[in-house]
């Protein structure tokens, strides 16, 4: 709610117009009983002519002004509707480019893209009913009361006691339904899940001939979903005929007891139909706002789950006057001095000593086996995660002491996962350099190995690509990543495990076209193939998160048991002696 009321602060001028054009809509409609209780008592029972016509020609100005202002109204409010849902999308895209891997897989991907959605939409479709439902009710009842007044103050009793009914049953809905409506939405997140699940790994589930245990898993989501909307809808069904109950008994009371007074000469007919309409106007008006009222506790679970991410503070921050310079200079690019991690909760650090620099023109290499930590050296070096203990420098400047822009910018990865993003080729190839000439998109996909099959098709560079890359193949995503990371010039290159989809030709034309075109920056190759990093300048060993070994192939192959296991379950024994 906190980050909804700070929108509505900074759109107070179109909130005011709002709430200016609800007060006239409600005087204009509230007009209509008033001139019509003066044509019954000034023009019918007096039999003038002119009175009706004047009157009546006033009460459709009435209409008119009300019909036209609600309009306007209408407009603003989807226009604020609109904003409020944008203000809130781009909070949480803004979050979620902070937000630590570790913060973010707290949430898990279903649960962000349900709340950046479908939570949102629900708050948009609550604040534009709210604008036009609920706020013109408080005036409106007001209005209606002192209007019933004016005419008998007998009668306003009949309208107070069914608006209070009316507001103790909106109380008791809203308590019982908020808790409801935040189980909804965690159900909601798990069929998000279990569906993207299901649809992605569609290949797989046909394969095993699984259909029938996914359609069992789906169907509980589905059933635990429908439960919970089925509890909802009965709590909401025994409030639409109490209301309706409340409207009838309120009419009848304003007839039976305004017939009495008009008897006895207290009013006049023309005030038994103003006060039936004001009742009338004062209860479809909360009867409206009831409508929408009901969906105040799926917003504000909605809105709970949104500030839940935007209040999340961000693990990893940058500093508010970053200290740190980097020297182009130097040429040890990236440096790790002594560097321990563990994962939040876990028993044994994965990373512990590790200690190598990465030079200007030469290959750093990681290689281990799985679970030894390779993957999370590179996560440091971007700085998706924060050490424990150590320090990790990129051209001298210590990564903690500059901005997570500044580091990035400094450094062009390849992940293990290839990803590629709806667009085109170049689209794609321009994520880190959005300024390169269609020159420098060849070049790279010419070193990536990607060139050709690029050039293959028919729109070339401008070509397609589907959500997550699906028209390509695993080894055609891998050398466009390649190709993307190559794009951007940075000083330093890390390839997390990037050529595991590559055939043994590519793999090699890649690396030997990498080497020339290096000679400026370092490059760190994160690899399980021997063959992919036995080239290396430098070789680091990894064994259980520590370093068993560093050095080069030739010197690692006699000297490091590990190294020696790692190529012995890859290659014959007269290929190791080959090489």
């Amino acid at each position: 709610m906190t980050y909804l009321i700070q929108f509505l602060k900074e759109k107070k001028v179109m909130l005011f117009l709002i709430i200016l054009a609800t007060v006239i809509q409600s005087f204009s409609m509230l007009a209509v009983p008033y001139f019509a209780a003066k044509i019954i008592d000034d023009g019918i029972l007096k039999k003038d002519l002119m009175a009706i016509v004047i009157l009546g020609l006033q009460m459709l100005a009435a209409v008119g002004l009300s019909a036209l202002i609600s309009l306007w109204a209408s407009y603003l409010s989807a226009d604020l509707a609109a904003l409020s849902g944008k203000y809130l999308r781009d909070r949480i895209f803004d979050k979620t480019q902070i937000l630590s891997i570790r913060d973010f897989n707290r949430f898990g991907t279903a649960s962000m893209i349900t709340r950046a959605t479908s939570d949102i939409t629900v708050v948009q479709q609550t604040v534009i009913m709210f604008a036009q439902m609920i706020l013109p009710a408080p005036i409106i009842a007001v209005t209606a009361i002192i209007m019933t007044i004016a005419v008998s103050p007998s009668l306003v009793m009949i309208p107070i006691s069914a608006m209070i009914v009316f507001m103790l049953a909106i109380y008791v809905i809203f308590i019982k339904a908020s808790p409801i409506s935040k189980t909804i939405q965690k159900r909601l997140d798990i069929i998000n899940r279990i569906m993207g699940e299901a649809i992605t790994g569609v290949r797989v589930i046909r394969a095993f001939d699984n259909s029938d245990f996914e359609r069992k898993r789906t169907n509980e989501a589905f059933v635990n979903y429908a439960d919970n909307v089925i509890r909802l809808n009965k709590l909401f069904a025994v409030f639409s005929p109490l209301i309706w109950s409340v409207v009838g008994i309120s009419m009848a009371a304003v007839l039976w007891f305004g017939s009495f007074l008009v008897l006895n000469g207290e009013i006049q007919v023309g005030g038994i139909t103003a006060v039936s309409e004001y009742t009338i106007l004062l209860l479809i008006s909360l009867i409206m706002s009831s409508m929408v009222m009901v969906m105040l506790p799926k917003m504000k679970a909605c809105l709970d789950r949104t500030q839940e991410v935007l209040d999340t503070v961000p693990e990893i921050e940058d500093q508010k006057q970053p200290q740190a310079l980097r020297n182009p200079a130097n040429p040890k690019k990236l440096v790790f001095n002594q560097v321990s991690f563990s994962y939040r909760g876990a028993e044994e650090s994965v990373l512990q000593g590790i200690n190598f620099s990465c030079e200007q023109g030469k290959t750093t290499a990681i290689i281990g086996g799985t679970g030894s930590g390779k993957s999370t050296i590179a996560s440091l070096m971007l700085r998706l995660y924060d050490v424990d203990s150590g320090m990790i420098t990129l051209e001298g400047a210590d990564i903690r002491q500059m901005t997570q822009h500044e580091l990035r910018e400094g450094i062009s990865y390849v992940p293990q996962k290839a990803v590629l993003f709806s667009g085109t080729i170049a689209d794609n190839l321009r994520m880190g350099n959005s300024e390169a000439t269609p020159a420098e998109l060849e070049h790279a996909a010419q070193i990536a190995q990607a060139h050709d099959f690029v050039a293959e098709m028919k729109e070339g560079y401008q070509s397609p690509v589907a959500q997550g890359g699906t028209n390509f193949s695993g080894g055609q995503k891998q050398r466009l990543c390649i190709a993307r990371a190559l794009v951007k010039k940075a000083p330093v290159y890390i390839f997390d495990d990037s050529f595991s989809a590559l055939d043994f030709k590519t793999d090699a034309l890649l690396r030997k076209a990498l080497k020339k075109e290096m000679a400026a920056a370092a490059m760190v190759i994160v690899a399980q193939r021997v063959s992919t990093i036995m080239d290396a300048d430098q070789i680091i060993v990894l064994d259980a998160g520590r370093m068993a070994g560093i050095g080069r192939h030739g010197e690692l192959i006699k000297t490091c048991p590990v190294y020696q296991e790692i190529v012995a379950s890859q290659l014959s024994e007269t290929e190791a002696d080959s090489l």
